[in-house]
């Protein structure tokens, strides 16, 4: 079952660990929960749909969920309000918290 949550995103700068460019537009990326850090759950991606284009302080809202939704396994029990997660690659793409879920 597709779970949606509604999550504040911040990109870093390349100084503060992220990348140069920041995303303008919908994409998908690994995940690392703050209360999942060895993986328990697995390894997944979400869908990250922005609301808008981050601002100039490199904030937005997004609405997020896992990439392979559908799966038997998806850890839909870490999608909760107030949960802290990055968004990451070779670099940290952003550091997010969930602010609520859609029903």
């Amino acid at each position: 079952m597709k779970k949606i949550a509604v999550v504040d995103l911040y990109f870093p700068s390349e100084n503060e660990g992220g990348q140069k460019k920041i995303p303008v537009s919908d994409f998908s990326t690994p995940i690392k929960f703050e209360d999942d850090p060895e993986y328990e759950f697995g390894a997944w991606s979400m869908v990250i749909e922005l609301h808008n284009k981050p601002n100039y302080s490199r904030e937005t809202t997004a609405d997020m969920y896992f990439l392979f939704c559908d799966s038997k396994e998806v850890p839909n029990h870490l999608l909760e309000v107030g949960k802290d997660f990055i968004l990451l690659n070779s670099k940290t793409v952003a550091k997010g918290k969930i602010i609520s879920i859609k029903e």
